[in-house]
């Protein structure tokens, strides 16, 4: 008796579950797809909203670092622009005053304008280097790393550069010396 009840309700538990599996009316599937389709488009949409939004303000940082690194880049040429006005007029004053040699005040000037180009340079490399890890940042998280190594790589080799170029002018000017 007990396995007759329990075939009983093993029957009665198959039915209940095959009716969960019934096939949907075809009205009834046009609305679940026209709402699976509603959801789905505003999931685009709002996908689509962030993103612009994320893009937006990576654009505006990069604007913000673009005109940072321009100020960086116009202070530095003054400055370097007034180191060598100073520097002329000093070789100009020290040949008339003190009536040194010519060639002595000349490679003083060209060792003054070798550090002013190394000094806007170096503000170049500076200002590139701000611009580059600005836009390093609006990538995905995956490339930043890579990204921000060559611009830390590229910054390094116009460092060396423009050390380079100083040292080679003022060896030049010391040069003249002799």
């Amino acid at each position: 008796m007990k396995i007759g009840y329990a075939f009983l309700i093993s029957g009665v538990l198959a039915l209940s579950l095959g009716a969960c599996n019934r096939q949907e009316s075809t009205a009834e599937n046009d609305r679940d797809v026209s709402k699976a389709q509603q959801d789905a488009a505003k999931d685009v949409a709002d996908a689509s909203k962030k993103a612009s939004t994320e893009v937006e303000a990576a654009q505006q940082k990069l604007d913000a670092a673009h005109a940072e690194a321009s100020a960086d880049v116009a202070k530095a040429n003054a400055t370097a622009s007034e180191k060598i006005n100073d520097a002329t007029t000093d070789a100009n004053k020290a040949e008339r005053d003190a009536g040194k040699d010519l060639a002595e005040v000349q490679a003083s000037s060209f060792a003054k304008e070798a550090d002013a180009r190394y000094d806007v340079a170096i503000a170049k490399a500076d200002a590139d280097h701000k611009v580059a890890i600005e836009k390093c940042e609006s990538m995905p998280s995956a490339a930043q790393g890579n990204c921000k190594d060559t611009a830390d790589a590229d910054l390094k080799t116009a460092k060396a550069h423009a050390s380079k170029a100083r040292d080679d002018a003022k060896s030049s000017a010391e040069n003249l010396k002799h």
